[in-house]
């Protein structure tokens, strides 16, 4: 089968639209779209659906991503040994604020196992720029918050959410409680203001940041409740729960995307090797704790 299809394929399950699909690949949607419909064709299995506007994988198509991905990672791999190994450049990574802390070094330890010589230009960005930064080529690869149920990327953990309370200052036990959440593109933001919305409880919102180490420093200082990922979160804060009145929040889905015109060590085997590493490596009693 055409590699050029299956990586086209592959290119849709990681950016979940045939539009950004086609820019990342460098073709025009029209010739995206004929692309999967010959595909469709080969494997003689419907692989999308419409939901609305959106495009979905079906059944059928999720099955089939994962042996493209593997197909296309093996090809990767001979091409690898065939290669130059030496890092002639740092590895652009990029990775949002929330996860810097705590997932970041253990991708970068990772990709370090691998390849000790290799070097790294971190940009810490919100999401939505990353995803940008990748499609126009500014980086090699990049974590990034997507659904909890989404396809997009290679899954490395599902991340609660959290609300965060300074125990020293207890701004929790305020009326009004005075919020302090990341910015309105932020699922966490939405989140927080409808949990309260729908419990009653009288609320302001004090503060908004794309930053979540600023957040938490309006935390510490006993300004407000923060509502974030729960990797963000160090042991010097207070996890809230429904013992202290606060509902639940939904996960988010944390995957590793790639740039089609990468860093020559950076492939789908690269990727599978951090999602193992992080597996087996990523120990964070606090994300347990929300999300059981």
């Amino acid at each position: 089968m055409d590699s050029d299809l299956l990586r086209s394929f592959v290119a849709f399950a990681e950016c979940g639209s045939f539009n950004r699909a086609a820019d990342r690949i460098g073709r025009t949607p029209s010739a995206f779209s004929m692309q999967m419909k010959r595909l469709e064709e080969l494997v003689d299995n419907k692989l999308f659906e419409r939901d609305g506007r959106n495009v979905l994988l079906t059944n059928e198509g999720i099955t089939f991503v994962g042996y493209a991905r593997r197909i296309l990672s093996l090809q990767d791999e001979a091409m690898g040994k065939l290669r130059s190994q030496d890092a002639s450049r740092p590895i652009r990574i990029g990775c949002p604020d929330d996860y810097a802390q705590k997932i970041l070094p253990v991708v970068l330890r990772a990709i370090s196992t691998a390849y000790p010589n290799a070097q790294f230009f971190v940009s810490v960005n919100p999401t939505i720029l990353l995803r940008r930064m990748l499609d126009q080529g500014e980086l090699d690869l990049s974590i990034v918050s997507r659904s909890e149920k989404g396809e997009e990327g290679y899954f490395l953990r599902h991340e609660p959410g959290v609300w965060a309370s300074s125990p020293v200052h207890k701004q929790h036990l305020l009326d009004p409680m005075p919020l302090v959440l990341p910015a309105e593109d932020c699922k966490f933001h939405a989140w927080a203001i409808d949990a309260f919305s729908k419990s009653n409880r009288p609320f302001t919102l004090y503060a908004t940041s794309r930053q979540a180490a600023s957040l938490l420093h309006l935390v510490r200082e006993g300004l407000g409740v923060a509502a974030l990922a729960a990797a963000s979160v160090t042991p010097e804060f207070q996890v809230l729960d429904a013992r202290d009145g606060f509902p639940p929040l939904p996960a988010v889905g944390v995957a590793l995307m790639l740039s089609e015109a990468s860093h020559p060590l950076v492939d789908r085997q690269l990727a599978t090797v951090i999602q193992d590493y992080l597996n087996q490596n990523l120990d964070d009693d606090l994300t347990k704790q929300a999300a059981s």
